[in-house]
């Protein structure tokens, strides 16, 4: 296991995505070993300000997340198909706290399925179900979290809203999640 910081993003992300954040913390500890995660957090800075401009409110509506799993001690060779279950796991479990921490309610966990990353690694995707309540009212939110092994453990996703937009902005969420299954493969 490399000792390499934050992940690498793609690069469409300096279109209109702004970097929110940048930690480093224990997200969960196993037998005799520590994990930390570096991550980095992104929100689609553009859309924001559209929306503070046509009178709505000021919040982040989508975001991207990119975590690189530091272990220490570092994992004896060949152990790391007995910890990706594990990882997968915690994923999904700190994916959905992080929802209602930023304010999603009704989360709830899809399934799960294989995807490959640009790296041609295989990746296990789970979706999301969200609300983002909002006067009154709730607005659907869809999500996707994945998690795989390149050298390093990765933990990618994030969330927006599928519908609801329209009355501040013309927002083209059909084409959200395609784009946030693209930057997902492309982390590393």
């Amino acid at each position: 296991m490399s000792n390499a910081g934050v992940p690498s993003v793609p690069d469409e992300m300096s279109g209109g995505w702004e970097r929110t954040e940048e930690t480093t913390e224990t997200v969960f500890s196993l037998p005799n070993v520590d994990v930390t995660g570096h991550t980095v957090v992104y929100e689609d800075a553009d859309l924001r300000e559209r929306i503070v401009a046509a009178g709505g409110p000021d919040r982040i509506w989508r975001f991207v997340f990119a975590t690189r799993l530091e272990f220490s001690p570092s994992l004896p060779f060949g152990t790391t198909s007995l910890v990706n279950p594990r990882i997968v796991t915690e994923s999904k479990r700190e994916f959905a706290e992080e929802l209602r921490e930023r304010g999603f309610e009704a989360v709830e966990i899809g399934d799960t399925e294989s995807i490959r990353t640009d790296n041609r690694k295989r990746a296990r995707l789970t979706r999301y179900r969200a609300q983002l309540p909002l006067d009154g009212e709730s607005l659907p939110v869809s999500g996707r979290v994945a998690a795989w092994y390149d050298r390093d453990f990765y933990v990618a996703g994030g969330a927006y809203p599928t519908e609801g937009l329209d009355r501040w902005v013309d927002a083209e969420t059909a084409r959200y999640e395609g784009e946030l299954l693209d930057i997902i493969r492309a982390v590393g």
